[in-house]
């Protein structure tokens, strides 16, 4: 009975929900009878096939499609920019015309340097062209997407239907209409768009085979000239001539000139803001140095002495300030071509001759005018594009020219070794080698090679002694802001400083001249590529260690980034000390113990700067670092404990250099906080190195840590009849001058009676440490000349004796020196052999 009842309630539920399901599946073939599609069939007695979306969804779409074709329309009216690319196509057609036509041309012998320039121009036309080629792709990239909007827009039921009654909702049968007729105009843009672009794809495409070719080409061209190049090119110099002049020289000259214009013009025209970036910086370098010299000259006492000091910024601020700038900017182009090296070279060794002038007498003037006009001879003749046979004579000329000038020179060191650095006559004797090699190339038929040797040689030479220049220059501008941060007019860098900022500065821009330098000379020997090439894949091959695979450009890079770190360091705490000795009377303007700070901070940046640059591996220095923890827990605790101990002090800052301390029996001023040991200079002059550990552990007396006041103690003693008071009173007038402080006072106590006199102990204070001795002496001579005028005594110790008797021996009856006379006179007169 019960399972009947449950089973007729189950039953009749079921069946309730019955209308609900077919409610659902009515609405659901439901249309909206207001909406018509136009395929539809619209006689009476059909059915149209009608759009399932109901009018208001319908609007909706509607107005959403018109945002879509607005955003398109935005998207089509940014067209691609094809200014650059109408340029740079006939620019492009120029240039591998003409290259085609020197290679194909078998009467034409074209150079390894001329081959060497085509390359640099070809990788500025290869990188434009590439540019432009991303440019063209990204924007056929954004045509597909909008060819994929519009499609999604016109493939929509809502753009096709309308409504069954025409004459209902103006609004909305209009904006159907603007809407397809945006659609068509921006489908027909976007066609045109895609047919322009298309275009120039396919030229860009066409230049980039073409350049690729004759990229192919060249490169071929120059492997064949360097295999060629120690090879013989023509007749030795005593057979006959092998080779016609097929052009003048000076037509050859006017030629290259012209040609290597067109790429110097185009190489500066690419590189303009980094061209603007160099001059406003040698304008700011001008404008910083006159005004330090203004300063100086205005508000130095000394201004004379730290102008001696210096020899090219007073005369020509604004020559060495461009020269500054040409030395370091063939470092800061890429790729440059030799027409730049030489426009730039041309430049720095002509400034550089007028700086000379300030230096070398008249006959250092005559020798470099005469190198000079071999080095612009030699300019002109490395921008030949072809070989020229036809100056084998005159390269043979002028490189005997070059050795008698480097014998020449050698000879002038020697004679006027103050105006001619000694490292002179080296470069002298480079460049009479290889102005040799070069003769005997010459001789040997090895013509290419020969002016490649003799016109490296005669560039090298001056640019070297240019970058001398440079480096002085260099000097010059630290050493004046040095003078110019001084902040008292009576105070200048001594000599000593002086020259040893000279040397700390020498070292690193020393490697940066080298650096210059070699650029250059492996640039004019055409093997730069080649050899950076070489570098490259010897630093960059995979090396092994057990199982620590490693390369030596990680190693170079870790090392150069620690160098330059520690130099850093080294020099920041140099010129901070420089800083401290300005303030040395004010203890809470010194950097002090927190130089300490300064250098681990660089140091510790440039280590992890080293690592993340290295690319060495993090586990691999976690190994480093465990092996060293072991060896730390066996050998390395004093180390440890020194560094820690120095990390202390620049914390607590207990000492700071400068300050006047007492460590055990070594009393002297502090020179040096360093990482493991600090520097105490003594009192005799010898500087004593202790351990940071030492300092800390054992007791520090730091007689200037909050001032630099020092109490002076005399003990002075006067015989016993003097009148005290008058003793108290002339020490007390003593005492009363102006380096004695009036706070707190001078006290005068007596302290003890003594054996031979009644002591007095003086007591006063002096502001400065650093004249206590020479008041003390003041005071102490003073003192013994008041006692002097005013008679007090001032005993030196005495002793009285009394002699009671002398036991074991007989009486005396001797009292004066006549009776031992007469005693003598008895006892020879008994005994006279005793005499």
């Amino acid at each position: 009975m019960p399972f009947k009842i449950v089973f007729s309630g189950f039953l009749l539920l079921c069946l309730s929900f019955l209308p609900v399901f077919g409610q659902e599946e009515s609405v659901s073939r439901s249309v909206d009878s207001l909406l018509i599609s136009n395929g539809d069939k619209t006689p009476a007695d059909t059915v149209p096939s009608m759009p399932r979306t109901s009018l208001e969804a319908s609007i909706q779409r509607t107005q959403e499609a018109s945002f879509k074709i607005g955003r398109v329309n935005q998207i089509l009216r940014k067209e691609l920019d094809t200014t650059d690319i109408a340029l740079l196509i006939p620019q492009a057609d120029r240039f591998i015309q003409t290259v085609e036509s020197r290679l194909d041309n078998p009467e034409s012998k074209i150079n390894l340097r001329y081959i060497n320039a085509l390359l640099n121009w070809r990788e500025t036309i290869g990188e434009k062209i590439n540019n432009e080629d991303k440019n063209i792709s990204s924007r056929i990239q954004e045509l597909a997407l909008v060819k994929q909007k519009l499609d999604s827009i016109r493939q929509d039921d809502n753009i096709r239907g309308q409504l069954r009654d025409t004459t209902l909702l103006p609004e909305y049968q209009q904006s159907l209409r603007t809407l397809r007729t945006n659609l068509e105009l921006a489908d027909s843009t976007l066609n045109a768009q895609r047919l322009s672009v298309a275009r120039f794809q396919s030229r860009v495409a066409n230049l980039n085979i073409r350049i690729k070719e004759i990229d192919e080409r060249l490169h071929s061209e120059k492997r064949i000239l360097e295999r060629a190049l120690f090879s013989k090119e023509t007749n030795y110099i005593w057979e006959p001539r092998e080779f016609f002049n097929t052009e003048r020289l000076i037509d050859v000259f006017r030629d290259s000139l012209r040609f290597n214009l067109i790429i110097l013009g185009g190489y500066i025209n690419n590189h303009l803001g980094l061209t603007a970036f160099l001059i406003i910086l040698a304008l700011l370098m001008y404008r910083w140095a006159s005004s330090n010299l203004r300063k100086i000259r205005s508000e130095k006492e000394f201004a004379t002495i730290i102008m001696a000091r210096i020899r090219y910024l007073p005369k020509h601020p604004f020559l060495t300030s461009l020269l500054f700038v040409l030395a370091i900017a063939p470092l800061l182009f890429t790729n440059p071509p030799v027409s730049f090296f030489i426009f730039i070279l041309i430049l720095t060794v002509s400034i550089s001759g007028i700086l000379l002038r300030l230096r070398i007498g008249k006959r250092g003037m005559r020798v470099w005018l005469l190198l000079y006009g071999l080095f612009v001879i030699s300019s002109a003749s490395n921008l030949y594009w072809e070989v020229a046979y036809q100056e084998r004579w005159h390269l043979l000329l002028f490189n005997l020219a070059g050795v008698l000038l480097g014998l020449k020179l050698i000879r002038l060191q020697k004679m006027e070794k103050e105006y001619i650095p000694e490292y002179v006559h080296i470069l002298a004797k480079i460049y009479i080698s290889f102005c040799s090699i070069s003769i005997l190339a010459n001789i040997l038929g090895r013509f290419s090679l020969a002016k490649m040797i003799g016109i490296t040689a005669t560039l090298s030479l001056l640019h070297a002694i240019s970058l001398i220049i440079f480096i002085i220059i260099i000097k010059e501008f630290i050493y004046l802001q040095i003078e110019v941060s001084r902040k008292n007019e009576n105070e200048f860098t001594s000599v000593i400083d002086f020259y040893d900022i000279q040397k700390r500065i020498n070292s690193l821009f020393s490697y940066l001249a080298i650096a210059i330098w070699a650029y250059y000379f492996f640039e004019s020997l055409t093997i730069l590529e080649t050899l950076l090439e070489g570098i490259g894949e010897f630093l960059s091959k995979p090396r092994n260690i057990l199982n620590a695979t490693f390369t030596f450009a990680q190693i170079a890079v870790f090392i150069l980034v620690v160098y330059i770190s520690t130099f850093l360091a080294n020099t920041v705490a140099y010129f901070a000390n420089i800083k401290d000795q300005q303030n040395v009377n004010f203890r809470n303007k010194r950097l002090g113990s927190s130089i300490l700070l300064i250098r681990l901070a660089v140091l510790t940046v440039g280590f992890l700067i080293a690592i993340a640059a290295s690319g060495i591996p993090v586990d691999k220095i976690a190994i480093v670092l465990g092996a060293l923890s072991v060896g730390i827990g066996f050998g390395l605790q004093t180390i440890v404990n020194n560094l820690v101990s120095g990390v202390i002090l620049a914390f607590e800052r207990p000492i700071q250099i400068g300050d006047v301390i007492q460590v055990g029996s070594i009393e002297g001023t502090v020179r040096e906080i360093g990482i493991r040991a600090s520097k105490i200079k003594n009192w005799d002059g010898a500087e004593v190195i202790i351990p940071n550990g030492d300092l800390l552990a054992q007791q520090l007396t730091n007689w200037t840590l909050s001032d630099k006041q020092r109490r002076v103690e005399l003990i002075i003693g006067v015989s016993y009849s003097a009148d005290m008071d008058l003793v108290t009173r002339l020490i007390q007038e003593q005492l009363d001058r102006e380096e004695v402080l009036k706070t707190p006072p001078a006290r005068v106590y007596m302290q003890a009676f003594a054996d031979s006199s009644v002591n007095f102990r003086v007591l006063f204070w002096v502001n400065d440490i650093d004249i206590w001795v020479i008041l003390r002496d003041q005071v102490m001579r003073s003192i013994w000349k008041a006692f002097k005028d005013n008679n007090v005594e001032i005993p030196f110790p005495q002793r009285d004796l009394h002699v009671k008797s002398f036991p074991g021996l007989i009486k005396e009856s001797i009292s004066k020196a006549s009776d031992i006379e007469e005693s003598e006179d008895e006892d020879k007169k008994i005994n006279p052999d005793k005499s």
